[in-house]
């Protein structure tokens, strides 16, 4: 299945063409506040990187959130127009999922503003909590000298790391989840909720 990839829920665009289980090509480059100038650019390069058609995509992958309001808006609109003109099967995954990847326990931190982050713990890919937002100084209390922090972890004074995430949506192919009705789908912001998930 020829499926293209997209993340654009940060600070990174994120590009990755899978081919059945090949990951076939990534583009991966900080493009703060210029994602929606240069996704389409990159994505006609990774196109004809590959020897693809447009015709010959069979699916999409997404990251819905949380992450930049605007952010998000950009891979999901350009995704739920392809797929509603052409057919095509939709999935989604948490850009917090992403950033962690498969491993053992880890934690993705991306800034929220105002003192805040976004904060998602998983253990080899699966959830350990609900995908949250946390004050700055609540994060410590959900990890220890044993957990790998992904994303913004300067603001936790953590090393800040960012992976390889087109070869995290191959690795995370287990965990892509259908969107039933593309029309419905809507960016999960998290910051409409007032309750903070406490230890």
């Amino acid at each position: 299945m020829k499926t293209v990839c997209l993340d654009t829920s940060h600070r990174t665009l994120t590009i990755a063409l899978i081919d059945e289980d090949t990951l076939v090509y990534r583009f991966q480059k900080d493009a703060f506040k210029a994602q929606s100038e240069t996704i389409m650019v990159e994505l006609d390069q990774a196109f004809k990187s590959v020897g693809w058609a447009p015709r010959q995509l069979e699916a999409m992958v997404i990251t819905d959130g949380p992450g930049s309001y605007t952010g998000i808006r950009i891979a999901m609109t350009i995704a739920k127009v392809i797929c509603q003109q052409a057919s095509l099967p939709l999935y989604c995954v948490s850009s917090l999922q992403l950033l962690a990847g498969i491993h053992g326990k880890s934690a993705s931190v991306m800034d929220a503003r105002s003192h805040r982050v976004y904060f998602g713990l998983y253990e080899n890919g699966k959830s350990v909590i609900e995908d949250t937002i946390l004050n700055v100084d609540e994060v410590m209390n959900f990890i220890d000298e044993k957990t790998i922090v992904f994303g913004d972890g300067v603001l936790i004074h953590k090393e800040t790391t960012l992976p390889d995430l087109g070869q995290r949506f191959l690795d995370l192919k287990p965990y892509w989840k259908l969107v039933e009705n593309i029309h419905t789908l809507q960016p999960r912001y998290l910051k409409e909720s007032e309750v903070y998930l406490k230890p």
